[in-house]
């Protein structure tokens, strides 16, 4: 009897230990988050329960109303007991992004949650996308001239200086702001989603803010104790002071157009309370004080942002510390950012860093030349970061800095050259996705150290190249402190990296290793569009949605570039016309031929203009005053590309832009 009970209380230890494993083993579903923002949707869906981290989450998404769905971007895990930047994290979750949406659109995200311990769910949620900020649909229009002071916005009393216009702004104005200069000005009122409170200069860049060498900001959005949303500052030269734009606890800000230079800061959430998100950075010339390159570690940045939902997309990015950071307070709020199609050089530090973001970090699609680092992630709290398709030339130390033990980072499609090492990094990294990356340098491809135990690390498809004969002492890579001599020593690794191949500088248009740093280079003197006979042709991976903007043919290359595809535009281009000139009533005007070969006709409803023409540089090669339509213009000497034609109003002093080509 007593032999039966110890039997029964034996199986009974068992089957309350065998549940409480199956218990915490089993996946827990919790909230699902979606932010979205003009393209792209993030979700991170948090979890419990699932110790034994087998769980998975497959997202699919469809335009809502239709049958089939797409697979979305591959998904992360973060997981309590990841160690990042010295803490011990309790974050638990699968995150991952749906990329390439149209803005202002309706999409069903399905997530699909499954763990053969139980607990699996599928879920559908509906989110739409941001919309792009504009003016008010029925605004009530201002206008605004140089001045210190009165008047009353109207066209024939308009408002004298920023400052007056800014005092008087509620929800739906829009101040149309006349050429001259002006003094810094600050906005405290807010707009909302259907009336924010635009800005714009009349003549795009006529507007001049002239900081005049002051130590604070010279359009300043909001304040210390004042969340500002829904504000438009469009087409403006801001110059000369510490912070261009000094944004303040700043919501629904959109920043385009304008020119901004010899400041500190470009745009600077300065106030770091935790306030800051939904901000929308773009089409912007910046140019810091910053002397590029120095010692140490300056603090200025072109673009300093916090929070959710950001997008910096389509800047030209010169002389600053950083090109575009998060890195600062709060830290660890970041769920959606955005950083894409921007021209970025001459960074004494980082050209980007999102350091402390969280998940759903995209950078893609950027020009960076000439920093300390390329990107960096140091670190990443969990993720995933995607960081694809960005050309990176001439880094001092690294094209990716993985320092302080970051999570989740999803590399891929990247072409990276430096002198010496391509990649490197002395501290722990961990859970890290590579592919068809291609890497070129003059030591390591890549020098990593200290391996997290229990990191997942897939490494696959990449192209390699070093001026390094590939030899003892003279090795291509070092993986967590172990070296192998070339691609195939790699391979026969059984580590990573099975279906690397080796490149030539001379498989793509015009790569070459760059001199010793600090030597400067400018963005026309590479193009890594790889040749017809390059081996990375059709040879990547295919990747679920990081794809689809890119491959036409349904067989990727490996690198940022694929071969027969435009190049992408890369920073600012004034000459696309802008909703900055959309109140020229008396602008009907029609261009022809266009593309055409020797000259252009202007027809249309228009009288006492002045016509003038620019090359892509900003030349001026014709200009004509006092024009009637119909108007030919004879381009005959110029050389084949690119033009713009400005097209002046005499009366109304008013601007419009057209983009013609020369075959």
């Amino acid at each position: 009897m007593k032999n039966r009970f110890h039997s029964l209380f034996v199986i009974l230890l068992f089957t309350i230990a065998s549940f409480n494993i199956n218990g915490q083993n089993a996946v827990i579903p919790g909230e699902v988050r979606l932010d979205a923002t003009f393209n792209n949707i993030g979700v991170n869906y948090a979890i419990d329960g699932d110790d034994n981290l087998n769980s998975e989450l497959q997202i699919r998404y469809r335009l809502q109303g239709l049958f089939n769905y797409s697979p979305a971007a591959t998904t992360m895990r973060a997981h309590p007991g990841l160690i990042i930047d010295g803490l011990t994290t309790s974050r638990n979750y699968h995150a991952g992004s749906v990329l390439f949406l149209e803005p202002g659109t309706t999409y069903e995200v399905e997530c699909i949650l499954t763990d053969i311990d139980g607990g699996s769910l599928t879920t559908t949620h509906t989110i739409t996308t941001k919309t792009i900020p504009e003016p008010a649909a029925n605004a009530t229009i201002h206008f605004v001239v140089p001045g210190n002071g009165g008047g009353s916005g109207t066209s024939t009393d308009p408002y004298l200086g920023l400052q007056s216009a800014a005092n008087n702004a509620q929800a739906g104005d829009h101040f149309i702001v006349g050429s001259g200069n002006y003094d810094p000005f600050t906005l405290t009122t807010s707009g909302t989603a259907d009336n924010p409170i635009s800005f714009i200069s009349e003549t795009q860049h006529g507007a001049i803010i002239n900081g005049n060498g002051t130590s604070s900001g010279i359009v300043n959005l909001g304040d210390f104790s004042t969340i500002i949303t829904h504000v438009i500052i469009d087409g403006f030269r801001i110059e000369n002071g510490n912070y261009g734009i000094d944004a303040q606890n700043t919501q629904f800000v959109t920043v385009r157009n304008n020119i901004i230079q010899n400041v500190g800061w470009g745009y600077y959430n300065r106030r770091e309370l935790g306030n800051e998100h939904d901000q929308y950075i773009t089409n912007n010339l910046m140019i810091g004080t910053t002397s590029w390159p120095q010692s140490g570690t300056p603090n200025e940045r072109g673009v300093d942002i916090r929070g959710n939902n950001n997008v910096v997309s389509f800047n030209t990015i010169i002389d600053f510390a950083d090109g575009i950071s998060t890195d600062g307070e709060q830290y660890e709020i970041s769920y959606s950012l955005d950083i894409h199609n921007n021209e970025i050089s001459n960074a004494v530090d980082d050209l980007i860093e999102v350091d402390g973001t969280i998940s759903n970090t995209r950078v893609y699609a950027n020009r960076c030349f000439n920093g300390r680092a390329g990107v960096s992630l140091a670190p990443i709290d969990g993720g995933p970061t995607y960081v694809f398709r960005n050309i990176l030339f001439n880094m001092e130390n690294s094209a990716f800095k993985m320092n302080r033990g970051p999570s989740g980072m999803m590399i891929v499609h990247n072409t990276c050259i430096n002198d010496e090492n391509v990649v490197e990094s002395p501290d722990g990294w961990q859970n890290t996705l590579y592919r068809n990356n291609v890497m070129m340098g003059s030591r390591y491809c890549f020098e990593l150290f200290n391996q997290v135990p229990g990191s997942i690390d897939d490494w696959d498809y990449d192209a390699f190249y070093s001026t390094r004969a590939g030899d003892t002492g003279t090795e291509w890579f070092k993986w967590n402190n172990i070296r192998y001599a070339g691609v195939t020593e790699l391979q026969n690794s059984g580590l990573l990296e099975l279906n690397a191949i080796g490149v030539l500088p001379s498989d793509f248009e015009n790569i070459f290793i760059p001199d010793p740093f600090p030597v400067a280079y400018n963005t026309s003197q590479i193009n890594t569009m790889p040749i017809q006979s390059s081996p990375v042709i059709n040879t990547g991976a295919m990747l679920d949605n990081l794809n689809n903007s890119f491959v036409s043919d349904g067989m990727p290359d490996r690198g940022a570039l694929e071969f027969g595809i435009p190049i992408p535009q890369y920073g600012h281009d004034f000459g696309i016309s802008t909703d900055v000139h959309i109140y020229m009533e008396q602008d009907f005007i029609e261009i022809y031929p266009n593309p055409f070969t020797d000259k252009v006709v202007l027809d249309g409803d228009f009288t006492n203009f002045t016509i003038q023409v620019l090359d892509v540089s900003g030349q001026l090669v014709a200009d004509h005053s006092s024009v009637s339509a119909p108007f030919e213009i004879d381009l005959t000497t110029l050389p084949s590309g690119t033009y713009f034609v400005n097209v002046s109003s005499l009366l109304y002093n008013q601007l419009s832009v057209y983009k013609i080509i020369k075959q």
